[in-house]
């Protein structure tokens, strides 16, 4: 596999020796890799979609202890359900995954989740612990889109950055326990996040190559009863008082659907 040049020297010199990330230099290297995916991916372009995206994905931001970053969301125009954060509070969700939705506090259950990752930074923990050049190279190919083979290109395509940054079980835990609180501080009901997980686990066996968040993302099973464990532990009436949808969230749908259809991955040239 061969690398193209880094986003930056600093973001070399941080992957290629294990030190301590700090906010700042988290922060350019979220930036640096927003700019590789940005360029990689089809990005959606409609004011109105990613508008909606952006202000929900920021009203949970702004609740979390993480609330100074410069938080974006933005959304990538693939029908793979996906979504994934990068170090310093970019979030991307795939279009297939905003259709899969069917209410507000579902689409805000995985912001919810991808905001824990960044809000307890998961990807500058891999990095920090990535020993040598090797680890180092391999790192920044899993967490950007710098991978010039094309077999690697169509991965990112298809799947997002998370295809080469999978978090371990812990990690997953920790971003559904904290993303589930981070709905519900919002004002948003959590219970979607128990409904969005059901209804994927439901379609798993019927489309799993378009699954790629529960493929990124696993434990499944154990997810569900995770957040079952949870509801349990909050009392109905405050969940009552939570919202759930919001008329807003229904025409972003309607407009998402009345848009051309997402374009297919590329062809895999290297074969």
């Amino acid at each position: 596999m061969t690398i193209s040049r880094l986003a930056s020297a600093s973001f070399a010199t941080l992957l290629l020796g294990a030190c301590t990330v700090s906010q700042d230099q988290e922060t350019r290297i979220g930036h640096d890799q927003a700019a590789q995916v940005t360029a990689q991916l089809p990005m959606l372009d409609d004011a109105m979609i990613t508008g909606y995206v952006d202000s929900l994905g920021k009203s949970i931001a702004a609740k979390t202890s993480r609330a100074d970053l410069q938080w974006q969301f933005a959304v990538v125009n693939t029908d793979v359900v996906n979504a994934f954060a990068l170090p310093g509070g970019y979030i991307y969700v795939n279009r297939g995954l905003i259709a899969r939705a069917r209410s507000e506090s579902e689409l805000a259950a995985v912001l919810s989740h991808e905001i824990e990752h960044v809000v307890r930074r998961h990807s500058v923990q891999l990095m920090e612990k990535a020993q040598g050049a090797n680890l180092g190279i391999a790192l920044a190919c899993r967490l950007t889109s710098i991978c010039t083979h094309q077999s690697a290109q169509i991965a990112i395509q298809l799947g997002g950055a998370a295809a080469f940054a999978r978090f371990g079980r812990k990690d997953e835990i920790e971003a559904d326990s904290g993303g589930f609180r981070n709905e519900m501080r919002a004002g948003l009901d959590p219970r979607g996040m128990l409904s969005f997980f059901e209804q994927l686990m439901k379609s798993e066996r019927q489309t799993p190559a378009l699954l790629a968040w529960f493929a990124d993302h696993p434990g499944t099973n154990d997810r569900v009863v995770d957040v079952k464990r949870w509801l349990a532990g909050e009392s109905p009436g405050v969940l009552d008082g939570l919202r759930a949808d919001e008329p807003s969230f229904q025409a972003m749908k309607q407009r998402l659907a009345e848009l051309p259809p997402a374009p297919p991955p590329p062809a895999d040239t290297t074969r």
